[in-house]
């Protein structure tokens, strides 16, 4: 077992290290406020990391899925396993914290006019807060993302308030700003910067780039990839690797969860 994790985390590193200096995400923190389409269902297995000079986290293997409920709604669920390594401390792994979001669409794009979302998102606390792997209450973000297409270039951006009561945590303000270019039917890229304030007395203000993307092998079966780091505020390395599959009516070129 832990030479499995020491392999994973090699892995990881080494994905950080090639894409730095673009840096790498594809679970961009920047949401589409392009929902899931009505009867589609999306769902992917990945691994998500983040690492400041205090601790390493991980959630490893998590379940996503992401569910067109109705037309101009969807829903999002994460079910992840978590992994927490702080500094000069044993390693910690179990159940953690499951995350449920809804969007809703409630501006349509036009030749001028951008698209628009609410999308707010909450994380139950049904991690083990005593080592490590889980936060002692809920949290959430309270979003509005836009979005704008032409041709292969999609520009996406937006921001709002997260929800923190927990001891030692703050609300905070974030927003950012992505674009995408599908240079392929397969093949998109992207980068983004994203702005936050600080959400714990131990965490300043934070500026993050992030560089990703994503590949359909099939119309039906994609990955998912992204590698990032802050460029003001403590030193963070993030990344983020999935693999997924989607089904229904409609089936998009590139996964829109």
């Amino acid at each position: 077992m832990k030479k499995d994790l020491s392999l994973f985390f090699v892995l990881i590193l080494i994905i950080n290290v090639v894409f730095l200096q673009p840096a790498l995400a594809d679970e961009f923190i920047v949401d589409s406020p392009t929902p899931t389409p009505y009867e589609n269902v999306f769902i992917d297995l990945h691994s998500s990391f983040s690492q400041t000079k205090r601790k390493t986290d991980m959630n490893t293997p998590a379940l996503e899925s992401y569910v067109g409920v109705y037309p101009e709604y969807s829903i999002q669920l994460v079910v992840p396993a978590s992994l927490a390594k702080p500094k000069k401390k044993p390693a910690e792994y179990g159940y953690g914290d499951v995350r449920l979001g809804i969007k809703h669409r409630f501006i349509q794009e036009t030749k001028w006019r951008p698209q628009a979302a609410f999308y707010p998102k909450f994380t139950f606390p049904s991690g083990d807060p005593e080592r490590g792997i889980g936060n002692r209450t809920w949290t959430g973000t309270i979003p509005f993302w836009m979005q704008k297409n032409w041709d292969a270039l999609k520009v996406t951006t937006g921001g709002g308030y997260g929800l923190n009561p927990a001891r030692d945590k703050f609300n905070f303000l974030f927003g950012g700003i992505l674009l995408q270019y599908q240079f392929t039917k397969s093949l998109m890229l992207g980068n983004e910067i994203v702005v936050q304030e600080p959400r714990s007395v131990t965490d300043g203000s934070e500026v993050i780039y992030n560089f990703g993307g994503s590949y359909n092998f099939t119309p039906n079966s994609y990955v998912l990839f992204s590698t990032g780091h802050t460029i003001h505020g403590q030193r963070r390395l993030i990344a983020f690797l999935g693999f997924g599959v989607n089904w229904g009516p409609l089936k998009p070129p590139c996964p829109q969860p």
